[in-house]
């Protein structure tokens, strides 16, 4: 065995110490990126129990933790539930920061776009996107690519930002909304 492979496989068996099925079930299936299998959950989590894992994904599924999605021949798989990790990092954001700090890192974020604006000449992420059409070398592709990838994820940062700002009140008011309701 090299060394490499005692650090995988110390690695793997840190993350499971001390968690029960029903708990390395939940870290899997939450931390989901793409639909996976009832299988392909109980293998990662290191489960034995077809049934343990499938009974757990049903319940996470069932709560909204996931989201279990029919395949063709009546397969299910096992999905990240997109929309309540969209919720989730709002708050966090709304949690961790203040109003201000918010409108900061936007400010940062529209200062990168403008940037790659600038050097490359245009005036939107298409623009940008449709030069890669003219006569140009791989090297270029490639950072124009990366610019692209960058860009979209600059916007969609912003626009979670953006989100966080305008709820901001509303969340930062709501345990008091419910101290006075009840």
């Amino acid at each position: 065995m090299t060394e490499d492979d005692e650090t995988d496989n110390a690695g793997i068996s840190t993350w499971t110490e001390g968690l029960k099925a029903r708990e390395r079930i939940q870290k899997i299936g939450t931390s989901l990126t793409q639909p996976r299998s009832v299988n392909w959950i109980k293998e990662q989590s290191q489960v034995s129990s077809w049934e343990t894992t499938k009974d757990e994904l049903e319940r996470l599924a069932e709560f909204g933790q996931i989201r279990a999605v029919e395949k063709d021949g009546g397969d299910v798989m096992y999905a990240p539930n997109y929309e309540r990790r969209y919720i989730e990092h709002l708050l966090e954001l709304i949690g961790s920061y203040d109003r201000e700090e918010l409108r900061q890192e936007m400010a940062e974020i529209q200062e990168r776009i403008d940037g790659w604006k600038d050097e490359y000449g245009v005036d939107s992420k298409e623009e940008l996107e449709r030069s890669l059409l003219e006569d140009m070398d791989s090297d270029e592709i490639q950072e124009r690519n990366r610019v692209l990838r960058r860009w979209e994820r600059a916007e969609s940062n912003k626009k979670l930002l953006s989100q966080s700002v305008i709820l901001y009140e509303d969340v930062q008011e709501a345990p008091e909304m419910i101290d006075t309701v009840a």
